[in-house]
């Protein structure tokens, strides 16, 4: 039987459609997969490895960051150098899925190797520490070298928060690695620890004492010397006491506490203003004390060129501690030709020391945070009992008389000179000063009168009526007053317009402004040939050519911090 014509044409597609697919299915479905994941080839069954190796890392959401890095720069990085191509998939809550694809395993395997690397480095955070308000100041230091030292030691970036907190506390934040901010931690800490223990003993009386800062004995344990008077012994083994009947437990107007630190004369000394200053300046000893005994410390600040007037740190010889010093004179040394020595002057003190440059350093800037303390004044109302001829006449101008030993040294007795007890002062007169040192501030040079406590308790004894009653002072035949500019009267609260009721804190701030000026004048004095220290003891002879007579050839010397040669 013969199909129809019609038949025909739908026969002969339906084999070409058939035979068609068969062939497009063997021309593109040439492999497949086995059992092992290969592909196999249709043809051949022969099995062939993927084009693109995959490898894949689970990563903490919180390393994260490692690898991709500041704006991406350390993702970029590996991929460029490895060729391979990186990308995060979510794999959990607390971590990703990181998909290494690359051109070959070896390529593969160096970027994981790579990302690895980066996932094992220390996480930088940033944390933040509550401090007391009060504390910062110590937390930064002077100029900020404290703080740049924390970031030193710690290695952390540290700084203080613009605004306070509250009050009385204060944000530090401090950005670096978990082992930075543990050390940075534990530095802040120790800076709140030293605020808190200075702040602690200055509320603490009983914690405010000092040792005898001096070379000799006191020689308040020495008898009463007996002054001579042309040939004549005068009494002394029992003086009379000039008391003044006057409540010591409550100070008039203008009066103040005091320490005696240095004497050269009645007419020269230096005092310390009692208060928390003087607690503060115990610290300071204490922490230059530790700080330059250290070796390395000392290698730190080794002096390469001292110049005149630079303040230095310097060992005091008869205490064995460090204090600050101004380079006051720099002399020949008179043991070694060629060498030099250095004159000391102790700003916080106002005695005098000589020293090789070997032996003194440069003063590290936190030192400099509290303000000079020895204030230099003198007796007022009272002058020697015999002037010498020999001295010229403005001698007595300056304060500088010459004053019988005998009578320095009952003076040191009433005063009980750097042996830190508090006695009475009050400015009744001032002198102006003049620094050699060409464009340093001068203050000027307060008169005072110093009053002890009597034995009873109560009233107290005028220091300057007691030497003239002993026969080792006589009144001063006039009171010559320096002419001195409007704000330097002011200082010194002389002006018609301070009030006479002003409390002892308001004659301290005047006093202290006097302090303040770093033209303190050494107390180094050399008269009649002898040189004369801090503490009253002379030292060896200086050669001076007095052959001279006429008064207007005559030499005075004084320290360059004193006043011009």
């Amino acid at each position: 039987m013969k199909p129809s014509a019609p038949a025909i044409p739908l026969i002969l597609g339906l084999s070409l459609l058939g035979a068609s697919g068969a062939y497009l299915y063997m021309l593109f479905k040439k492999r497949r997969s086995n059992a092992t994941g290969d592909l196999v080839d249709f043809f051949t069954r022969s099995t062939s490895k993927q084009d693109a190796p995959v490898a894949e890392i689970v990563i903490p959401n919180s390393l994260i960051p490692l690898v991709i890095g500041r704006k991406g720069y350390t993702l970029q990085h590996i991929q460029q150098s490895t060729g391979a191509s990186i990308y995060f998939v979510d794999h959990d809550e607390s971590s990703q899925l990181c998909r290494i694809q690359g051109p070959s395993q070896a390529a593969v395997e160096k970027a994981k190797e790579m990302v690895l690397k980066e996932t094992s480095r220390p996480i930088t955070i940033t944390e933040e520490v509550i401090v007391p308000q009060a504390a910062c100041g110590k937390i930064l230091g002077r100029c900020g070298d404290e703080l740049q030292e924390i970031c030193r030691k710690s290695m952390a970036k540290v700084w203080l928060e613009g605004r306070a907190r509250s009050e009385t506390e204060r944000r530090v934040m401090i950005t670096g690695t978990a082992s930075q901010i543990k050390v940075a931690k534990e530095l802040i800490a120790q800076k709140v620890r030293e605020d808190h223990d200075s702040k602690k003993m200055l509320a603490d009386p009983t914690r405010q004492t000092r040792e005898p800062r001096i070379r000799t004995p006191p020689t308040s344990s020495a008898p009463t010397p007996v002054p001579s008077d042309g040939g004549m012994k005068l009494n002394a083994t029992s003086p009379k006491i000039c008391v003044e009947k006057r409540n010591s437990s409550s100070f008039a107007a203008g009066q103040m506490e005091v320490f005696v630190s240095t004497i050269v004369s009645p007419s020269k000394f230096y005092v310390q203003l009692v208060g928390p200053q003087s607690t503060e300046l115990d610290l300071l000893v204490l922490s230059m004390t530790e700080y330059y005994n250290q070796n390395q410390n000392r290698e730190l600040h080794r002096l390469r060129k001292p110049y005149l007037g630079q303040i230095v740190a310097a060992e005091f010889n008869a205490d064995n501690k460090w204090y600050r010093t101004e380079i006051s004179a720099i002399l020949p040394n008179e043991y070694k030709p060629g060498e030099v020595v250095l004159d000391l002057f102790f700003v916080d003190y106002g005695d005098n020391q000589y020293t090789n440059p070997n032996e003194v350093y440069e003063l590290k800037p936190d030192f400099l945070a509290l303000r000079f303390q020895a204030i230099e004044c003198f007796l007022a109302r009272v002058e020697p009992t015999q002037q010498s001829n020999l001295m010229p006449a403005p001698a007595s101008a300056t304060g500088e008389e010459e004053w019988d030993p005998v009578a320095v040294t009952r003076f040191e007795e009433l005063t009980y000179v750097a042996q830190w007890k508090k006695i009475v002062s009050k400015i009744v007169t001032y002198r102006n000063s003049k620094s050699p040192l060409h464009g340093r501030e001068t203050s000027p040079i307060p008169g005072v009168e110093l009053y002890d406590t009597a034995p009873n308790g109560m009233d107290q004894i005028n220091i300057a009526q007691q030497l003239i009653a002993e026969g080792l002072a006589r009144p001063a035949s006039s009171e010559r007053l320096d002419e001195l500019s409007r704000s330097q009267l002011f200082r010194l609260g002389l002006t018609n317009g301070t009030d006479g009721s002003s409390s002892q804190s308001s004659s301290i701030d005047k006093v202290d402004d006097v302090s303040a000026s770093s033209s303190t004048s050494a107390s180094t004095v050399i008269s009649s040939g002898v040189h004369i220290n801090g503490t009253g003891q002379t030292s060896p002879k200086v050669e001076q050519q007095q052959q001279q007579k006429q008064p207007q050839q005559s030499v005075r010397y004084r320290s360059l911090a004193n006043g011009a040669h």
